[in-house]
């Protein structure tokens, strides 16, 4: 705890937010300059080219003051192996991302380096720490490896959905990590703590170009480092510390609910599910006249209370996590329901 809210942390912390808001005011610039702009079409929520690849100074900002304050802090903290494996695979997807941004990828290629990438890393974690746990259950590596790898390329590739109006992914972002500072800084874990309080911070200087209206993408390069970190720390954090699973996903329920909905819909649809649309629940909001500022704040105050749900699981005995759990999927889907009777409403009439 002592670490976690130390001075030097926040002032780290504090180090991070500039840096990114600096970096995000930098590349803005040079993407004029140099015509790296995302031009709309038909399934963008903008109206005009906006500068893209901002997402560059949110892995600039947190790295540089994470490996920092490690190097300031010096033997004075234990920093597991765990972390490292979070990091250097958020920071190989955010590589590719940003190849992404400049040259565009294949899916296929896409995706066969992110099961490739995550499956080594997490056979590395399994080596170190067989079995998973989970609930008072211990899990063997037959079993969690490959559900592991499908989390993290499933979180991954969400999070680069849901990053399609403004403020969204690194409001997320900053809300989520803030929250896991917390958990994490309560178990002691100050490695993990530090790690998420910086990610929220980069995030939020972020967010001072980029919320509604945004002056400024974050790009594959952006997106595909938070959903490679968040995704991996997901099963990384959860096998080495004593933070629950679920724990480490309630926060993203919106973000898991609204993509894994929606790719089942187009699928039973006969739709071509692996194409660009605009039928998410975020982007169907703004379909019926919403603002982005409503959408995004709308989209927050669920991750605040998802959040509080997630701190509530923490609290309860088996049945209480359960309501806990059911809780959340019961509100998101009333709140879908809602949504998709507004927007049949609007088509009628």
């Amino acid at each position: 705890m002592v670490q976690a809210f130390s001075p030097i942390t926040f002032g780290f912390a504090t180090l991070s937010f500039a840096v990114s808001a600096a970096g995000v005011w930098i590349t803005i610039r040079l993407a004029q300059k140099f015509g790296v702009m995302d031009v709309p079409n038909v399934r963008s929520s903008h109206s005009v080219p906006i500068p893209r690849m901002g997402g560059i100074a949110i892995v600039i900002a947190a790295m540089f003051s994470f490996t920092s304050w490690l190097f300031l802090t010096g033997g004075e903290v234990f920093l597991p192996s765990a972390i490292w494996t979070v990091l250097l695979f958020a920071l190989i997807m955010s590589a590719m991302g940003l190849l992404d941004d400049l040259s565009g990828l294949t899916a296929l290629f896409r995706f066969l380096v992110e099961i490739a990438c995550s499956a080594g890393l997490i056979f590395l974690l399994a080596m170190r720490v067989p079995f998973f746990p989970i609930e008072g259950y211990f899990i063997p590596p037959s079993v969690w490896v490959p559900i592991g790898v499908f989390c993290v390329v499933w979180m991954l590739n969400l999070y680069n959905f849901m990053d399609g109006i403004d403020g969204l992914a690194g409001g997320e972002a900053a809300v989520a990590a803030s929250f896991f500072f917390l958990v994490f800084a309560h178990f002691g874990e100050s490695g993990w703590a530090v790690a998420n309080l910086i990610v929220a911070a980069a995030s939020m200087g972020f967010l001072v170009h980029n919320w509604p209206p945004a002056k400024v993408f974050m790009g594959d390069v952006g997106s595909d480092f938070l959903g490679a970190f968040f995704g991996m720390q997901a099963v990384a954090a959860a096998l080495t510390t004593p933070v629950p699973f679920p724990v480490l996903l309630l926060p993203f329920a919106n973000f898991i609910l609204d993509t894994t909905f929606t790719l089942f819909r187009r699928m039973l649809c006969g739709e071509k599910w692996y194409r660009g649309h605009r039928s998410h629940f975020y982007q169907r909001m703004t379909n019926l006249g919403m603002s982005h500022a409503r959408v995004t704040g709308l989209e927050l105050v669920s991750v605040v209370l998802s959040c509080l749900a997630a701190a509530l699981y923490l609290r309860s005995g088996m049945q209480g996590r359960i309501l806990v759990v059911s809780a959340v999927l019961i509100g998101f889907l009333a709140a879908g329901i809602r949504i998709s009777q507004k927007g049949r409403s609007r088509s009628g009439a």
